[in-house]
């Protein structure tokens, strides 16, 4: 059985009539003859009772007629959704992101991105901030939130659009002695004792951050790393040590942090997606024009 015999069918049903049917669907009449006789052969039921004078559907012939229409309407249903998903209307959009990144426009783009395409569904996936590379390049998120660290070999496998430039900040117990201070310098810091990012999960940021402190003269005394940004803040927030923590994290722990910045050296990280240059869809262009929207530098 053939979609073509099946489409003859349905004319032929619709017009109940050859010659009309056959004009209809640009064939000759003995073509459409043939086709609804090798159709009948095949499900081995007359479909259509023929005389001189008119052409009628059998109870056969209506039972697979309504059946047959149920099946284009489905076929064609698909054929909507595939140009859907090809043109970015429906399908599916994995997101990396870091814990930091709930902080910044990330929470207000998945939104956006919703309202715009409610079809699309969206799998989100927190890593760690060295991990974005990695994941895009095995395929298994389309769209990575992620810190610039000016890496030029990933330039060459990836396109980057930065959202935001994130000043570093000092976070400090409450109660600490330098607490009333308007600004911070990492002179300043040199006897205190820190809480950092573990340097399994985040090795960039981590060397950054010993460099910057030995560049001041001093080797940071660590008392603790964790492995989040998030445990970070909530670790000073128990007065274990300070922290070195982007600017877009200020709002958490208010009552138990203070956030002051750090003025010598002014350090601060551009934030930004990123995707792969080869085979982008057309989800990922729709979320990278959301992004566009909300891009502050």
């Amino acid at each position: 059985m053939e979609l073509q015999q099946l489409k003859y069918f349905v004319e032929v049903a619709s017009q109940l009539h050859f010659g009309r049917a056959a004009e209809r669907l640009h064939a000759s009449q003995q073509t459409v003859s043939h086709q609804i006789g090798q159709l009948e052969n095949e499900v081995g039921l007359k479909l259509f009772k023929r005389t001189t004078r008119k052409v009628e559907l059998t109870l056969a012939g209506e039972a697979l007629l309504q059946e047959v229409q149920f099946a284009f309407e489905h076929l064609q249903r698909g054929i909507d959704e595939a140009k859907r998903a090809e043109t970015g209307r429906r399908g599916r959009l994995k997101i990396g992101y870091s814990g930091i990144m709930l902080y910044t426009v990330l929470p207000s783009a998945i939104r956006l991105y919703r309202e715009l395409y409610p079809d699309v569904e969206i799998v989100m996936q927190e890593l760690d901030s060295d991990q974005v590379e990695q994941k895009l390049l095995e395929g298994e998120i389309d769209i990575g939130f992620s810190v610039d660290l000016n890496d030029k070999h990933s330039e060459q496998s990836m396109r980057w659009l930065p959202f935001s430039t994130e000043p570093l900040v000092v976070a400090l117990p409450k109660k600490h002695h330098l607490s009333d201070k308007q600004h911070i310098t990492l002179a300043d810091l040199k006897n205190e004792s820190f809480v950092i990012l573990n340097r399994n999960d985040s090795p960039a940021l981590f060397d950054s951050f010993i460099l910057l402190c030995r560049q001041a003269g001093f080797t940071p005394q660590i008392v603790q790393q964790a492995a989040s940004d998030q445990a970070v803040v909530g670790l000073v927030a128990t007065g274990i040590g300070v922290a070195f923590v982007l600017g877009c994290m200020s709002k958490m722990f208010e009552n138990d942090i203070t956030f002051i910045p750090l003025t010598e050296p002014r350090f601060e990280l551009t934030l930004g997606i990123c995707w792969l240059r080869s085979h982008p869809s057309a989800q990922v262009d729709h979320f990278v024009e959301v992004m566009r929207s909300f891009k502050e530098v």
